[in-house]
């Protein structure tokens, strides 16, 4: 496969690494910077200085942040050229499979870690339970959590770091998400919630008791598809360690912190990191629950956030249809590929 690498910063060097664990891909990627070469080509520019991209390539991967992603997007759907990337605005994703519409062109928003990895295992949870119950019972789940953290391996001591908290992604990325406010579905309806609620407490094993809250974006296009199937409510929360979320409230509500302010309320260095994804679901009317965790560790020079980032996306990429010449969406993965896939990069 011929593959168009856009960005070459921490994500676009972890999803160039392991689009290459999974074949023998040509990959020629773009930024900004000289940063090295990561793939088989680069070009250093900006996306303004390119006019059109070579449709021959099979995919364009956009790994900048989310602000430019509608003119990579633009350029990749005038050449038919199938896009992807890792989201981070659900306006701007909203754009981009809009214009895909009207184009006929394949695209495939949101596609990371959450959003991405943690809504597909959401569709994994509906598609082994439906298997499971076949013959005597046709119901959705009544409720589907998503849930997913990127954390620090070990908790720390709060008188050294309160906030329990490393900075490993996009300090604007991480205010959008605790900023802007939440879609759920709740008794069937989708709607708009405050982000840095809803607390609940999360036992994972291996890990003191969590907390979990509202964030911007997470849920992305699953909550249209979840309705759609019958399930009464369905959210995406982030898990931190406890006491993370009465802190970042008073700093971003009442003290009215920017992003660069925040971002310096957080340790920083190469503190090791570990990140949780998982996914519950209830069935009332079986009294069943479906859970399903994975943990992802650093490994190979690349931290937790980049592994389970870069590699729920490449997981997905090789697992969809490329071909569709639509908006794809978590439901369009074929989940066992996807598995498949996931364990050899993860």
């Amino acid at each position: 496969m011929k593959i168009a690498l856009f960005g070459t910063g921490r994500m676009g060097r972890t999803i160039s690494y392991m689009i290459k664990q999974l074949g023998d891909h040509t990959i020629h990627t773009w930024d900004t910077e000289e940063r090295g070469v990561y793939g088989n080509y680069h070009t250093s520019c900006s996306i303004e200085d390119i006019p059109s991209i070579d449709s021959g390539f099979d995919l364009a991967i956009s790994a900048l942040p989310y602000n430019v992603n509608s003119s990579v997007a633009k350029l990749c759907i005038e050449s038919k050229i199938p896009y992807c990337d890792l989201g981070g605005s659900v306006p701007v994703s909203n754009e981009i499979n809009k214009m895909a519409e009207e184009h006929g062109s394949t695209v495939f928003t949101d596609l990371g870690l959450a959003p991405g990895w943690a809504n597909i295992l959401a569709e994994e949870a509906i598609k082994k339970i439906s298997s499971a119950t076949v013959g005597f019972c046709t119901d959705a789940p009544h409720t589907i959590k998503m849930r997913c953290g990127g954390l620090p391996t070990f908790k720390a001591d709060p008188q050294v770091d309160p906030f329990n908290y490393t900075l490993t992604w996009s300090t604007e990325g991480l205010y959008n998400e605790y900023f802007d406010r939440s879609n759920i579905l709740e008794n069937g309806e989708i709607i708009s919630v405050p982000s840095l609620h809803k607390r609940e407490l999360v036992k994972v094993e291996g890990f003191p008791e969590l907390e979990a809250f509202t964030t911007s974006g997470g849920a992305s296009h699953s909550l249209e598809s979840m309705k759609d199937r019958g399930v009464q409510n369905c959210s995406y929360k982030t898990l931190r360690y406890k006491g993370h979320l009465d802190l970042i409230t008073y700093f971003l509500r009442h003290r009215k912190f920017t992003a660069e302010q925040m971002a310096s309320l957080f340790c920083t260095g190469s503190v090791k990191d570990v990140v949780i994804v998982e996914v519950e679901a209830e069935f009332s009317s079986l009294n069943l629950t479906y859970r399903k965790t994975k943990i992802v560790e650093s490994r190979d020079g690349y931290t937790a956030m980049q592994r389970a980032t870069a590699g729920g996306l490449v997981s997905a990429i090789f697992a969809s249809p490329l071909d569709k010449e639509s908006p794809l969406t978590y439901a369009d993965v074929d989940i066992e590929t996807f598995n498949n896939n996931i364990s050899k990069l993860i």
